[in-house]
């Protein structure tokens, strides 16, 4: 999932247990905070193991021509 998608849940559940509390609606106060808690887990475990993984760098070097049509020379 995407993590942007993750936190801005977070937030906002975050931000509705938290009315919710004050309201004086504590079952789902503390539901909304669980689900925030659950949510903002997921985001962290995600952004965490995303560091992780093996990306290639894919090398797309096309040969370069000057404008005579002959090679440019590179280094090693």
């Amino acid at each position: 999932m995407n993590p942007q998608v993750l936190f801005n849940a977070s937030l906002a559940l975050f931000t509705t247990g938290f009315i919710l509390l004050i309201k004086g609606i504590f079952l789902l106060g503390i539901i909304s905070f669980l689900l925030a808690i659950g949510t903002s887990v997921v985001w962290f475990m995600s952004g965490f193991f995303e560091k992780f993984e093996y990306k290639p760098t894919e090398n797309n070097v096309e040969d370069e021509k000057d404008e005579e049509g002959k090679g440019v020379l590179k280094p090693f």
